[in-house]
């Protein structure tokens, strides 16, 4: 019995080795982000009836108040850099994703310096600056601790636009619990 007891934790450890390494320690507010996503994602899949999801949409945003705070900001997370487009003015827009919300079936959200009107033009990584050079560096699939904040939208938590997936009302709609684009402002990018 006791051999038994063994193999079983050798295999449970070897099993839960590789997922472990998928997960590693994040900032809370990078923890509680992601639950929100998921949460909501989840409660989206199972709603029926769409004149709910204007409330689920609210009460999404006020679980993304919660973990990001007041100012919507956040500091530390790991992500891994998706891709980085130049700038009509020669700087960069860059597209991050959660490595651990990677899975194209279920929610994954993007995070990116753009946005709709003067969203884009405020937060484009100017050429020549200190985000610029590290980015110089940067090729899509690296991760890095990034720090910066959200945009508010209507309902107090940040704001994003859905994907593109497609043109169908129904599809748009899931596209943002599914696959939203958040609009930050980075402050900090460190490759890891």
């Amino acid at each position: 019995m006791g051999k038994t007891v063994v193999l079983l934790v050798a295999l449970v450890a070897a099993l839960a080795g590789p997922v472990c390494a998928r997960e590693p320690d994040v900032p809370s507010s990078q923890a509680a982000f992601r639950a929100a996503l998921t949460e909501y994602f989840e409660k989206y899949e199972a709603e029926t009836d769409q004149a709910n999801l204007v409330k689920l949409q609210r009460a999404r945003a006020a679980a993304f108040a919660r973990a990001l705070g007041e100012d919507l900001a956040f500091d530390g997370w790991l992500l891994e850099l998706k891709g980085i487009e130049p700038t009509p003015s020669g700087g960069y827009f860059v597209r991050f994703i959660d490595p651990a919300l990677a899975d194209q079936r279920a929610v994954r959200p993007t995070y990116w310096n753009g946005g709709p009107g003067k969203v884009g033009r405020e937060t484009a990584i100017p050429a020549n600056s200190e985000l610029y050079d590290v980015l110089k560096g940067m090729r899509p699939g690296m991760r890095a601790i990034v720090s910066g904040h959200f945009f508010p939208d209507e309902d107090g938590g940040p704001s994003f636009e859905s994907s593109k997936a497609s043109f169908s009302a129904n599809e748009a709609e899931k596209a943002k619990f599914r696959a939203p684009y958040f609009s930050v402002q980075f402050t900090r990018i460190e490759p890891k």
